[in-house]
């Protein structure tokens, strides 16, 4: 790869980046128009008898000391084989892998390494730029990258256009501003098409890009973006939205708001064209749930109540639309605006489908949309023809569950599951883990294959954590397990650090009596049906898209505070402690358990549904 991504599923450690009319502003102006425990007495619930499968990572791991490669990730197995293999298997791996032989040349000193290296170029020229820095140090390393630095070789070597804004910040420094621009005006056509062919395989690195030039000028930053039309920012919105930075999704709004005006178009001719309608649901889910519903609708209520007539008929279309408590949420979420003229437009609109609704599953997804919107509103005046529907009478919202002290301790005990994974960012989360808890005098009993760590006593309350060792993998799980049987323990909380392709290994921790669930992971909240379906009573607490490791201890820190002292959670009280002490902006991706639509809008979905 040529700028390698140190995360999955567009997730990342790094933080949110400027304001989105900054990113309109500069590049309208810029670019756009530039060519030991107590006993309890209580029966252990195992999850099943099947021990949790771990599929990714591979168990094994690189030494620490061979992580040196320009990307900050460790050293494939491939690359080990040839720092053990010497000259002639470095030189193989140039042949057959180039990107990791560039990636980790760092760790190849030698003249053989340096030939091994330049013959590699040819076939991959955008890998030298990607490490330019490294090679301009080395002796000899200048002339392996002048040759990279060819113009008509780069040219050949863009196939879906992606490496040259992978390494644009390199060639900016090193190329002619001539050559500069001829080379992009190749690949913002090489990437167009490649978009057009199979936009399902570059929409998630197009936006894996974007995502990870956070800390680039926006003018970098969203430079690829001048490469796509109007109606393939639609289809990247579509398709990533929800995964998403929220500053990445506020940039790509506020470019497609732009090539719109300058097309003297809206969001209602997307809605409407033959080759945007199919995906207008997904867009408008992305839009709602990612706050910018007010960009969506504007403050003009006569065109704000057809785009919502336009996005009603798209999210309530059978086959290919959201499943039906997205759709609700979103519905619900999108009439949560503060313009009351476009609000009534929305309500009023949404209650002549209601009305008019002949289908009974669209009668109950608006219903419960109105429903929602309603308990909302907090004494705010809603139009009289959303009144007359009386939707909170006819369609009652489920009541979530109380997280009681009854159900969350055991003679004084809370039980929690915590699982860590072998992969840097489990490791170093189970660093943090431990240095967080021992400085607030928590005991830790290292065990066979996991760890428990145990507060002080607080109020006759106390709270066990039983937490994986990383590297231990299924024998430790087993383990502890094991330990909470013979302990006569059951965890009442299940919380995952770990990124999102691990999630299927904690799912299986999760018991029909969990209380209470904590995805930490990116875009857990994408886990709430399946969680659901293991412990229908749970409250789910998971992220809308990015989820961060110094986030989670800190939220979790607050609600272990809240549990020792109150012996229970109000989401009240964590919000507002998690506000004054947490200053990262992606702490927004964190929903709220008793106030997350598509939450509500499940389990409301689910009573109603079985009961018609």
């Amino acid at each position: 790869m040529f700028k390698r991504l140190s995360r999955l599923a567009l997730c990342a450690l790094l933080s949110a980046g400027g304001p989105a009319v900054a990113v309109a502003q500069v590049l309208h102006s810029a670019e756009l128009l530039a060519p030991d425990l107590p006993r309890v007495v209580a029966p252990p619930t195992h999850p099943g008898n099947a021990l949790p499968s771990h599929t990714q990572p591979p168990a094994t791991q690189p030494p620490t000391a061979l992580s040196a490669c320009a990307d900050g990730e460790p050293a494939g197995q491939a690359v080990l084989d040839a720092v053990f293999g010497g000259d002639a298997a470095f030189a193989e791996l140039a042949r057959r892998s180039p990107a990791d032989a560039f990636r980790c040349s760092a760790l190849f000193p030698g003249d053989a390494a340096l030939a091994a290296l330049r013959d590699a170029v040819p076939a991959a020229p955008f890998d030298a730029v990607s490490v330019a820095d490294q090679l301009s140090g080395r002796p000899g390393g200048a002339d392996i990258l002048g040759k990279a630095l060819d113009v008509a070789l780069l040219t050949r070597a863009l196939d879906t256009g992606l490496p040259f804004y992978e390494t644009r910040h390199e060639l900016r420094k090193r190329l002619p501003k001539p050559d500069l621009r001829a080379l992009e005006v190749h690949a913002s056509k090489a990437l167009a098409a490649s978009f057009a062919r199979d936009p399902a395989a570059l929409a998630p690195k197009i936006g894996a890009l974007i995502d990870d030039m956070v800390d680039d000028p926006l003018v970098d930053r969203f430079r690829i973006t001048l490469a796509l039309s109007s109606e393939d920012l639609f289809e990247l919105i579509a398709r990533i939205g929800p995964q998403l930075y929220t500053s990445s999704l506020d940039g790509l709004v506020s470019i497609l708001q732009i090539q719109l005006k300058q097309e003297r178009r809206g969001f209602i001719d997307l809605a409407r064209s033959p080759r945007t309608q199919a995906r207008w649901a997904d867009f408008f889910v992305a839009i709602v749930g990612g706050g910018r519903g007010g960009s969506l609708f504007g403050t003009n209520a006569t065109s704000a109540r057809e785009l919502m007539r336009e996005s009603i008929r798209a999210l309530l279309a059978p086959g290919g639309a959201p499943e039906p408590a997205v759709a609700i949420g979103a519905l619900a979420d999108a009439m949560d605006t503060e313009s009351h003229p476009v609000r009534a437009a929305l309500e009023d609109e949404l209650a002549a489908w209601y009305r008019t609704a002949g289908d009974p599953s669209a009668k109950l997804m608006t219903g419960l949309a109105g429903s929602l919107h309603a308990m909302r509103l907090s004494g705010r005046p809603a139009t009289a023809a959303f009144t007359a529907e009386r939707f909170a009478e006819r369609h009652s919202l489920a009541a979530l569950p109380a997280l009681t002290g009854q159900r969350l301790f055991q003679n004084g005990i809370n039980v929690q599951r915590m699982t860590f994974y072998d992969d840097p960012d489990g490791r170093a989360s189970f660093r943090g883990f431990l240095r967080q808890h021992r400085a607030m005098g928590w005991a830790l009993h290292n065990n066979a294959g996991f760890l428990v760590a145990v507060s002080p006593e607080r109020r006759g309350r106390r709270i066990v954590i039983v937490a994986d060792v990383p590297g231990e993998g299924d024998r430790g799980r087993a383990a502890a397990w094991e330990w909470l049987a013979r302990e006569g323990l059951s965890p009442s909380i299940v919380i995952h650090r770990g990124h999102s392709y691990h999630e299927d290994g904690t799912m299986s921790e999760i018991a029909p009596a969990t209380a209470l669930v904590f995805w930490g992971s990116c875009g857990g909240h994408t886990r709430l049906r399946a969680t659901l379906d293991r412990a229908p009573d749970a409250l789910v607490l998971a992220t809308q898209n990015i989820g961060v490791s110094t986030v989670n201890e800190a939220l979790l820190g607050i609600m272990e505070e809240r549990l020792l002292t109150d012996g229970t959670l109000d989401w009240n009280a964590v919000w507002t402690d998690a506000h004054r002490r947490i200053h990262d902006r992606r702490f927004a991706s964190y929903k709220r358990p008793d106030q997350d639509s598509t939450n509500i809008a499940l389990r409301a979905w689910r009573v109603q549904h079985t009961l018609e």
